[in-house]
């Protein structure tokens, strides 16, 4: 067989990476199928910025790189995932992306040793001497320890559905300003797999009004939850409720029979506040992210 290069197109393209990511996950990989939801599941394609490529043997894709703000002066940021049973399409794939970005970082979780034996016999490396941003990767068993769902005054639950979907959408721009996520975004991720209702917790105040939410995507083959992305209006931090829309979207997952879930923080002194609130949850940090260059 020939392993061939295909770009990300359309609807076909984010199912055959979210097959991929499915089959080729492990308890210390990188990408998740939620990973791949949110990127590129508002756009049922490429997400605007990027371009994702994949190499494929006979339909079976063997490795997938994005490429985010390949326009910068300073290169462009990628991210990597191979088949662990087939360094040769790793091979393959970084030689192209050695062409076509020639100033390019790649970030890996340094728990994949595939991927960095990929990226050092392509002659990238790592600086020990770099402190700039880093994500450090979490995870929780989901056994009978899982702290109980407490937010006095507020109510927790999961999105009743398509019609809540412009106050959800409105709550997440509201965090994040300013957002891309659009009610039509929005929309089109919840309309597919593997976004579930059931998993996306927002937090209710007396009144009414949507204040704060965890998003989770269930892996349900590997039985591996994640969470992307987590917020809070800032009127209504620093009172636990970011820790009770993960605890009720871990308890749903673990009644889904999820076994484990993951979420990233950022690692280190530049953005501080998740890396403490997710130990409150039970997450334990097992490895951070590096940048190969």
């Amino acid at each position: 067989m020939v392993v061939e290069r295909h770009d990300l197109d359309g609807p076909d393209g984010v199912d055959a990476l979210l097959e991929f990511t499915r089959r080729t996950w492990t308890a210390v990989s990188r990408w998740h199928v939620g990973d791949i939801a949110w990127t590129f599941g508002q756009f049922d394609g490429p997400a605007p910025g990027t371009r994702t490529s994949m190499w494929r043997e006979d339909g079976r894709t063997l490795a997938a790189i994005t490429a985010f703000g390949a326009e910068r002066q300073d290169g462009a940021t990628l991210t990597f995932h191979a088949d662990q049973a087939r360094p040769d399409a790793a091979d393959t794939a970084l030689s192209w992306a050695k062409t076509v970005y020639p100033e390019m970082s790649v970030w890996i979780l340094e728990t994949e040793h595939h991927l960095a034996a990929a990226l050092a016999r392509a002659g990238l490396r790592t600086d020990p001497r770099d402190d700039g941003p880093f994500f450090l990767a979490h995870r929780v068993t989901l056994d009978g320890t899982l702290p109980a769902v407490n937010s006095p005054g507020y109510t927790v639950r999961p999105l009743r559905g398509a019609d809540e979907i412009p106050r959800r959408a409105g709550l997440h721009r509201a965090v994040w300003a300013p957002s891309s996520v659009t009610d039509a975004r929005y929309r089109t991720m919840a309309a597919r797999p593997p976004y579930r209702p059931e998993f996306d917790t927002v937090v209710e105040d007396p009144d009414g009004e949507l204040v704060a939410y965890c998003l989770g995507w269930y892996d349900e083959v590997n039985r591996a939850g994640l969470l992307e992305p987590i917020g809070t209006l800032a009127r209504h931090r620093r009172r636990g409720l970011a820790r009770a829309a993960i605890l009720a979207t871990l308890h749903a997952f673990r009644a889904a029979g999820g076994d484990t879930a993951i979420v990233y923080a950022r690692g280190d002194d530049g953005y501080p506040v998740p890396r403490t609130v997710y130990p409150t949850a039970g997450f334990t940090a097992f490895a951070r992210t590096r940048v190969y260059r």
